[in-house]
């Protein structure tokens, strides 16, 4: 349960940045981060969106590299989405990324695992 909490919270916190930095160039803009999660008979997906005008598709392949960031200079360390990525694969999930319409999306999927 910690280590989908730090998933989430590194996702959100991602998006907020965003967010604040597309604001410097456009004032008018109302920020939103939307939080969906949706599940079937095997999976579990929590998706992450956010208005902040997406990512780069050019560096959306290196996204989750260690040490990569969008960020400037002494703001963010590139291992956030490293780190969150391995947490999901140690899970057995997958976390990916896509631009959509309005901003970058991120989806947490992860395998249903049944009570005994």
């Amino acid at each position: 349960v910690d280590q989908l909490e730090q998933v989430l919270i590194n996702l959100m916190v991602n998006a907020r940045d965003a967010l604040l930095s597309k604001r410097e160039h456009d004032r008018d803009l109302q920020p939103w981060i939307s939080v969906q999660i949706e599940q079937d008979s095997r999976h579990v997906r929590i998706w992450v969106e956010d208005n902040g005008g997406g990512i780069d598709p050019r560096l959306l392949e290196r996204i989750f590299e260690p040490f990569f960031t969008t960020k400037p200079i002494g703001v963010g360390t590139g291992l956030g989405l490293s780190v969150s990525y391995g947490i999901v694969e140690n899970m057995g999930g997958r976390l990916s990324v896509a631009n959509s319409e309005h901003g970058a999306k991120f989806c947490v999927e992860l395998p249903v695992v049944s009570e005994v």
